[in-house]
């Protein structure tokens, strides 16, 4: 199966924007896939087993229930869900797409982090505990992954989408409006935000690779 894009999600039939789009991009396949499914994982990379893929890009990413991650209100559960989808699954997706992204031109794979997983930021931080962490994790591991696949001429991208206005950006911010803590930061629109990550995915390479890196193209401290 050949297409230029192989774009997933969790439930592609009520996905109307991703189909929309879809549909007038004829190269673009939609794909259903559960990240936190190893099972589904392995299937669609076996699905497309012959397809070299230039770019992989690890976008998949939940806050959490927020008030679940409170120092007074920590519970176990909430914890691991945040833990699988944002720090395991991206590893767990490299490793079953890495034939693939072996097997292109450009050779790369793109991890979508968050200002959040910078140690050195952690001061000026809100604690939610579990998506910081995941996300300081996520960094790491994307970084461990760059020593293992250097040799076979792969690039590991780790970058910052910035303060894009979708969902998970406005829950964040009504839970800071409510903390007392409002966030003023501008937003970024998700057009914006992808043109800018797309010039930092063609402009990825070893100098760059391994390291973090803002959508504006700035390192950003660990």
């Amino acid at each position: 199966m050949e297409s230029d894009v192989v774009a997933t999600c969790r439930d592609p039939i009520h996905a109307e924007a991703l189909n929309t789009f879809a549909r007038s991009h004829s190269l673009v396949n939609v794909e259903r896939l559960d990240v936190t499914d190893n099972a589904a994982i392995d299937e669609l990379a076996n699905k497309y087993r012959a397809q070299p893929i230039d770019a992989l890009i690890n976008n998949a990413g939940i806050t959490g229930d927020l008030d679940a991650q409170q120092l007074t209100s920590l519970d176990f559960d909430p914890f691991q869900n945040v833990m699988r989808v944002n720090a395991y699954a991206p590893l767990r997706v490299a490793r079953a797409f890495l034939d693939h992204v072996t097997a292109s031109r450009q050779k790369k794979i793109i991890a979508i982090s968050s200002g959040s997983g910078s140690l050195w930021q952690a001061p000026q931080l809100r604690s939610l505990y579990y998506y910081n962490m995941s996300k300081s994790a996520l960094n790491m591991g994307m970084r461990l992954l760059q020593n293992d696949v250097r040799a076979r001429g792969v690039m590991v991208g780790i970058v910052t989408p910035g303060p894009v206005d979708t969902d998970m950006q406005r829950q964040i911010r009504a839970a800071a409006v409510k903390a007392g803590k409002p966030l003023t930061t501008p937003v970024l629109s998700a057009a914006d935000s992808a043109c800018a990550l797309a010039d930092y995915i063609e402009r990825l390479g070893p100098d760059k690779a391994g390291r973090f890196y803002s959508y504006s193209g700035q390192e950003t401290p660990w």
